[in-house]
């Protein structure tokens, strides 16, 4: 059972993985620019007719696969970021270092789910069996929300742990 502590700060499933020794492999099921639904466009603050890039990676270990992403990023602050190849790039590291970007903070939202047919057909899961879900919005250190992602996770694969300190 891998066990990143991914919840005490604010960092990726990759920087997570890299940080234990897990080796991952990742496949881009899709990368290119739409037009947001309302929620996405809402959340990210978003002007009608703005465009953002949605990316849907599979992240797989050798136990198969452990979480499917999609991420939604405004294509105003990273112009040409859907050419970047994120089966080997972070997306993350992709904003801060190709843009210049500075991460400041995120707001993440935990919740159980059954897996859609989509969701288990991925993860390799029964449709309706148990899933990890987080919702995050990630936000620029000049507070502008860069991103929102879905994420699920294969709970018999991947464990999520918080690590508290009181003072």
């Amino acid at each position: 059972m891998i066990e990143p502590a991914i919840a005490q700060k604010l960092s990726t499933l990759t920087e997570d993985f890299a940080r234990a020794g897990v080796v991952t492999e990742t496949e881009v099921l899709a990368c290119e620019l739409i037009a947001p639904l309302k929620p996405v466009a809402a959340l990210l603050d978003l002007a009608p007719g703005a465009q953002v890039l949605r990316l849907a990676r599979l992240r797989r270990t050798e136990q198969g696969p452990v979480a499917l992403l999609h991420n939604y990023v405004r294509a105003d602050i990273a112009p040409g970021i859907e050419q970047r190849d994120f089966v080997t790039l972070s997306l993350f590291g992709v904003l801060e270092d190709e843009y210049a970007l500075r991460i400041g903070n995120a707001r993440r939202t935990f919740s159980a789910e059954p897996a859609s047919g989509e969701i288990a057909a991925a993860l390799g899961l029964e449709p309706g069996a148990p899933v990890q879900y987080l919702q995050q919005v990630t936000y620029l250190a000049d507070d502008r929300p860069v991103e929102y992602s879905d994420v699920w996770i294969h709970s018999g694969r991947l464990r999520v742990t918080s690590l508290l300190s009181r003072r």
